[in-house]
C-alpha cells in the first residue's frame, strides 16, 4: 500500500519547521507549500483557504487512489498523527505503551503548559519596548512588570525546572533516554526560551545541552536548509 501525499502548508518563521524536522528524520517524502508573512508579522489570508483559522503549520494528507484530503491543523495533533501512521518502525515513537505515553504526553504540555507563560512574557516585553512617550512608557512598564511577577515568571521557572529535572533523570533526553517525537515538538519554545534570556544555560545546564545534541541531528540540518531556502532566519 502506498503512502499518501503529504503537503506542509508552512509559513516563514514559525513553528512549522518542526513538522519538516519530523518529516525529515522519519524519511518520509513531503511537498512544502510556503507562505509569507505580512507587513505586520502575521499570517497572510491566503491560509485560511486551508483552514478557517488561517495558521500554521497545517498539514495536507490526500489519498493517493480515491484524491480524498484531510487537512491537520495544530501541532500536537500533527505530530501525534504523524507518529501513529507513519512511523511503523518506531524511529520517534516507542512500541512500548508506557513510554508511548510518556511521549505523548508531551506532545500536549508543550503547548498547553509550556507555551503559554513564555507566550505571556513575550508579549509583556513588547509592551516594554514598546517606544511609547514618557510617562505612558513608564506605566506601561510598571504594568508590565506586575504582570510578569505575579504570574509569567514564575511559571516559566516551574515549568523550565520541571523540563531541566526530566532530562537529567532521563540519560539527555526527554523519553527513555533516546531521541524521540517529543523532543522535537519541545525543541521550539526551549530554543525561544534562551534566545529572550528567559533561561539561561547556567540556570539551566541539562536543556542547554539537550538542545545542542538534538539539533546536531542529521535531519535537523536537512530542514533548516529547506527553511532557509524558503526565507526563515536561524
Amino acid at each position: 500500500m502506498s503512502l499518501p501525499i503529504i503537503k506542509v502548508h508552512w509559513l516563514e518563521q514559525s513553528r512549522a519547521f518542526r513538522v519538516l524536522w519530523l518529516l525529515d528524520h522519519l524519511k518520509l517524502e513531503y511537498e512544502i507549500i510556503p507562505y509569507k508573512r505580512d507587513a505586520n508579522f502575521r499570517a497572510p489570508p491566503e491560509l485560511k483557504k486551508i483552514h478557517p483559522l488561517g495558521r500554521s503549520p497545517l498539514l495536507e494528507i490526500e489519498d493517493r487512489e480515491t484524491g480524498k484530503k484531510k487537512i491537520l491543523a495544530e501541532s500536537g495533533f500533527i505530530f501525534q498523527y504523524i507518529l501513529q501512521h507513519f512511523d511503523h518502525s518506531h524511529v520517534l515513537m516507542s512500541e512500548d505503551s508506557d513510554i508511548a505515553d510518556q511521549i505523548n504526553y508531551y506532545l500536549f504540555y508543550s503547548e498547553g503548559s509550556l507555551q503559554p507563560p513564555l507566550m505571556m512574557e513575550f508579549v509583556l516585553s513588547k509592551v516594554r519596548e514598546s517606544g511609547m512617550p514618557f510617562p505612558i512608557s513608564y506605566l506601561a512598564g510598571k504594568v508590565a512588570s506586575k504582570i510578569s511577577q505575579a504570574y509569567s515568571q514564575g511559571e516559566m521557572k516551574n515549568q523550565f525546572d520541571f523540563v531541566e529535572g526530566e532530562i537529567s533523570k532521563n540519560n539527555g533526553y526527554l523519553v527513555d533516554g533516546k531521541l524521540s517525537g517529543a523532543d522535537i515538538l519541545m525543541s521550539f519554545p526551549l530554543q525561544m526560551a534562551f534566545q529572550r534570556n528567559f533561561a539561561t544555560p547556567e540556570e539551566y545546564p541539562a536543556i542547554s545541552k539537550w538542545l545542542k545534541t538534538i539539533t546536531s541531528e542529521g535531519s535537523y540540518d536537512i530542514s533548516k536548509e529547506k527553511a532557509q531556502a524558503l526565507g526563515s532566519k536561524f
